[in-house]
Formats: C-alpha cells, sequence, structure tokens
C-alpha cells in the first residue's frame, strides 16, 4: 500500500488576517477542520500537524493527533514552505512514498481531489506533482491595474470580452501532492533545481487537477465569512 505523509501546516504569523488558523469558524478552529480532512484520507496517510501555535499544539494534545513543534528558523515570514515540508519528512516520513501539503488556513476541504491526485501519481510515474489549479475568471491579469491609490492608471486592453481572454490557471491551494525522494534529494543539494522557477523544488513536470470546487483560503474576515456561510450548508 502506498504511504503518503500529510504535513498540516499551520504558522502562527499572517500579513493578512490575525492568528487565521485559529479563527473559529462554527465553534472550531480553521485548522481543525484541515486536520479533519488529512485524517479522514485513509489508513495509508499519516498526518502531522507542523506548527508553532500553542493553541494548535493543545488541541493536538488532546485529541491524540501526531505534531512536530515548529523550531521558531521555519517561522518568520521569510521562511519558505519547503523548509517546514523537510522538517516533517526527517522527522516523521522517512518511509513514505509521497508528501500532501495541506495549508491549515483552508477548511473547505474536497477528499476525492487527493485521491484523484494520489492515482494519477501513481498511474503516470513520469510526473513529479499533482497540483489541484482553477481557472482564472474574472480576476483574469489582463483586466487587472497597477496599485495607485490617487490616480486609476490605465492599461491597453487587448479583450474586454470574457469570452476573448486566455485561460489562465491558479493554484487553489487545495491539493499538492509530490513525490518525497526526489524532493528531499533537492532540499539537500543532491539534485539541482532552477531556484529562480516557482515551485521547482518539487520537480518540472507537474500534473494540474484542473476543479471548480468552492475552496476558501483563509487570508481575510470576508474569507470567514463566505468560509462560514459555505460550511453551515454542508
Amino acid at each position: 500500500m502506498t504511504k503518503v505523509l500529510s504535513v498540516v501546516c499551520a504558522r502562527a504569523g499572517s500579513k493578512g488576517l490575525s492568528n487565521k488558523c485559529v479563527a473559529k469558524i462554527n465553534r472550531k478552529m480553521v485548522v481543525e477542520y484541515a486536520i479533519e480532512y488529512s485524517l479522514s484520507l485513509g489508513s495509508n496517510i499519516e498526518t502531522v500537524v507542523s506548527t508553532d501555535i500553542a493553541e494548535v499544539i493543545r488541541y493536538c494534545k488532546k485529541e491524540n493527533i501526531d505534531y512536530i513543534e515548529r523550531d521558531l528558523k521555519f517561522c518568520a515570514d521569510e521562511s519558505r514552505i519547503d523548509d517546514a515540508i523537510a522538517d516533517a519528512i526527517e522527522k516523521k516520513g522517512q518511509d513514505c512514498e509521497y508528501c500532501s501539503l495541506v495549508y491549515g488556513n483552508i477548511p473547505t476541504r474536497y477528499p476525492n481531489l487527493f485521491h484523484d491526485a494520489l492515482n494519477i501519481l501513481r498511474k503516470r510515474n513520469n510526473y513529479d506533482a499533482v497540483i489541484s489549479m482553477q481557472n482564472v475568471e474574472k480576476f483574469h491579469p489582463e483586466w487587472m491595474f497597477d496599485y495607485n491609490e490617487n490616480v486609476l492608471p490605465l492599461v491597453t486592453e487587448s479583450h474586454y470580452r470574457r469570452q476573448s481572454l486566455s485561460q489562465k490557471m491558479i493554484h487553489d491551494g487545495h491539493t499538492f501532492l509530490f513525490k518525497k525522494d526526489d524532493f528531499y534529494s533537492r532540499y539537500r543539494g543532491k539534485l539541482p533545481y532552477d531556484k529562480k522557477k516557482r515551485y521547482s523544488i518539487f520537480g518540472t513536470k507537474f500534473k494540474p487537477l484542473i476543479n471548480d470546487e468552492v475552496i476558501v483560503d483563509i487570508d481575510t474576515k470576508k474569507d470567514l465569512i463566505l468560509a462560514e456561510a459555505l460550511l453551515s450548508h454542508r
């Protein structure tokens, strides 16, 4: 049976909504939804919570959930998520084949996306990772403006109609599944990678898992309101 290390990452610092991982939705912390999702994925999925948040650590102890008290050097604003993942692999995931990154600030979860991603990696070994993506619609880059609080800077418009826009995708934050050994070898400098390219430490061949689920990445109070509305009607 294929073994997967599922790393739920919950860091105290945030440039957006303060303490977003422990914000409450229906009397539960946001990160609880992410942890419960990870624990529901199957017996071959080993969940570990990587956190520096005291309230999350207390919750993990109470519920007997495996956790890592993240080193402060991996908790700064400039820290990279791959540092926390490598730390989790070293301490909890040496015998796993794949690793799954689960962001603790995303409470809206869909297990089918994870299982679809795992099936792709199992059947098509040429991929390094599977990443859930969504089509960019109303927030297409061709419709955006550079920030200026005084004067709206007009831009050259190549396409006014949405139907004429080129198709763009964005990572929705839900599913990020990758081969553990190759990632760890790049992290330790045993395999080369282009540090200037996004996600390159995870590989070079990524399969986009395109979906249209409503996935809420909590960064603002508006995100909390939307997530609460969605979760209240499940």
